[in-house]
C-alpha cells in the first residue's frame, strides 16, 4: 500500500529528535507537526508540511477543536505522538476521527501507575507492592517495609522518583513529590496527580521495547540501564543487547509479553521497564505504550537489530500493512547504546566540556545537546531536562561499556 499523499498527525515531538520526521519523510509521508503553543514555531522540519501551535496542555478543548477543524481542511490519516503526557490528547483525537491508536482507557491504565500497579498485580505478574496517597496523607508506618521507592502517580523521565529508607526520609520523600505534582508536573497531568509508594526491587534494570499487532506481542530488543540504588535514579545508560544469559532472557520475554496484553497494548509500540530481584525474578515497573526517548529507541532497535521500528509504528498509524512479519522476539546483530549525559549536579547551565572531542569517535553516530546556555538546572529529584545523548554503536556489550565508563570520566558539566 502506497503512503503517497497519506497526512500524519504526529502530537508534540521534540524536534531535536528527528528520526520519527525522517522516517515519516522516507516512507513518502506528509507531517502536520502539532506542538504545543507556549514553544516557538519550529524551524523547517524534515516531511513537515505543515505546523499548527495547540494549547494541548492550557485548554484541551480548544486543541481538540482546532484539530478538528484542520482535519477538515487537510484529512488526517494517522495520529501518532512519542511524548509521554500527550498520549490522552492523541487517543481522543485518533477515537473521534476513527483512526488507529489505543483506546483511552488503556493509555490511562499505563499512564496511571497504580492503576498499572493493579492490572498487573490481578493478572498475576510479578510487580512490586505499593500504596497510593491522597495529598495531606501520609502511610502507617507500622505497615511499612522499608526500603520504599516514592513516584508520582503520573509522572515521567524519573521526575521526583526517589528511595526512602526510613520514615524520615520517606515523610520528606512524599512531601517533595507533592511539589513536584503541584509544579512541573501540573500542567501535563490534568488534575491526577498522586503518590505511589512501591517496595525497592533491588537489582538490575531492563528497557524492553516491543511492538503489538493483533494481540501478538514481539519484543524488539531488550537493553541494560544499569543497577541505580538511589536516593534518585537518574537515566544513565542504555545499552541493547543486554549483557544476560537465555534463561534470564527468555524470562524477561515472557513476563514483559503477559504485561503488555494484560495492560490492553494489543496494537503498536511499548517501552518496558523492569527490574530483576535478588531470586532473579523479573517485575515490570513501567509500561509506556509509545516509542520510549522521544525516539531513541527505535535508533537502539534499528541499530542492534536492523528492524525499522518506527516504519512499524507508522504504518500502525496509518492502517497499513506492515513490511516484515516477526516472531517472539527478535535476535540482535550488533551493541547500540544511548549514554545520557548526566547533569552532575545543579545550577546555571553553561556547556558540556568535552564534547567536541567525542563527536570525532568513530562509535559515535548521533550527538545531541538539549540545554542553552543559562539553563537553570535543579536538584535531583526534580527533572530539568537532560543535558544530551550520545548515541553508539559497538561490536560487543563489553566495548560499549568501556567507551561509556571512559565518556563519564571526560565530559562535564560546566556551571556558573
Amino acid at each position: 500500500m502506497s503512503t503517497l499523499q497519506k497526512n500524519l498527525a504526529i502530537i508534540c515531538q521534540n524536534r531535536k529528535l528527528p528520526f520519527v520526521f525522517e522516517e515519516a519523510k522516507a516512507m513518502g509521508v506528509e507531517i502536520t507537526f502539532f506542538y504545543n503553543d507556549n514553544e516557538s514555531p519550529p524551524p523547517e522540519i524534515p516531511g513537515v508540511v505543515r505546523s499548527i501551535a495547540l494549547p494541548l496542555f492550557e485548554d484541551e478543548d480548544k486543541a481538540l477543536d482546532i484539530v478538528m477543524l484542520e482535519n477538515k481542511v487537510r484529512r488526517i490519516d494517522g495520529v501518532l505522538t512519542l511524548f509521554e503526557p500527550a498520549l490522552d490528547f492523541a487517543a481522543k483525537i485518533a477515537n473521534r476521527l476513527g483512526l488507529p491508536f489505543l483506546p483511552e482507557f488503556v493509555v490511562e491504565q499505563c499512564r496511571n501507575k497504580n492503576m498499572t500497579r493493579r492490572v498487573l498485580h490481578d493478572n498475576g505478574l510479578n510487580t512490586p507492592s505499593f500504596i497510593e496517597i491522597k495529598e495531606g496523607e501520609y502511610p502507617d508506618i507500622d505497615q511499612i517495609k522499608f526500603p520504599l521507592v516514592v513516584k508520582p502517580t503520573n509522572g515521567f523521565s524519573s521526575q521526583g522518583v526517589t528511595r526512602a529508607n526510613n520514615p524520615d526520609e520517606l515523610r520528606n520523600a512524599i512531601d517533595k513529590v507533592w511539589e513536584i505534582n503541584r509544579t512541573q508536573l501540573k500542567d501535563f497531568i490534568y488534575d491526577k496527580g498522586g503518590v505511589l509508594l512501591e517496595s525497592f526491587i533491588d537489582g538490575p534494570e531492563f528497557a524492553i521495547e516491543t511492538f503489538s499487532h493483533r494481540g501478538e506481542v514481539t519484543v524488539l530488543s531488550i537493553g541494560d540501564k544499569g543497577n541505580g540504588k538511589g536516593p534518585y535514579f537518574e537515566e544513565g545508560v542504555y545499552i541493547a543487547p543486554a549483557d544476560i544469559d537465555e534463561k534470564l532472557r527468555d524470562e524477561i520475554v515472557d513476563e514483559v509479553r503477559r504485561a503488555v496484553k494484560a495492560l490492553g497494548i494489543n496494537e503498536g509500540p511499548a517501552h518496558v521497564e523492569l527490574r530483576i530481584d535478588q531470586k532473579q525474578v523479573p517485575f515490570v515497573i513501567e509500561v509506556a505504550p509509545r516509542v520510549g526517548g522521544s525516539g531513541i529507541s527505535h535508533y537502539i532497535v534499528k541499530a542492534s537489530t536492523d528492524i525499522n521500528f518506527l516504519q512499524l509504528v507508522i504504518c500502525h498509524a496509518l492502517g497499513m500493512e506492515f513490511p516484515q512479519k516477526m516472531g517472539a522476539l527478535v535476535k540482535a546483530i550488533s551493541t547500540a547504546g544511548n549514554y545520557i549525559i548526566p547533569v552532575q549536579g545543579d545550577g546555571i547551565f553553561v556547556e558540556i566540556d568535552g564534547l567536541a572531542n567525542v563527536r570525532e569517535k568513530s562509535e559515535v553516530e548521533y550527538v545531541f545537546e538539549f540545554m542553552e546556555p543559562g539553563h537553570k538546572i535543579l536538584p535531583y529529584p526534580h527533572f530539568s531536562g537532560y543535558p544530551g545523548f550520545i548515541l553508539t554503536r559497538h561490536t560487543a556489550h563489553e566495548a560499549c561499556e568501556s567507551f561509556y565508563n571512559d565518556l563519564q570520566k571526560n565530559l562535564k558539566i560546566k556551571y556558573l
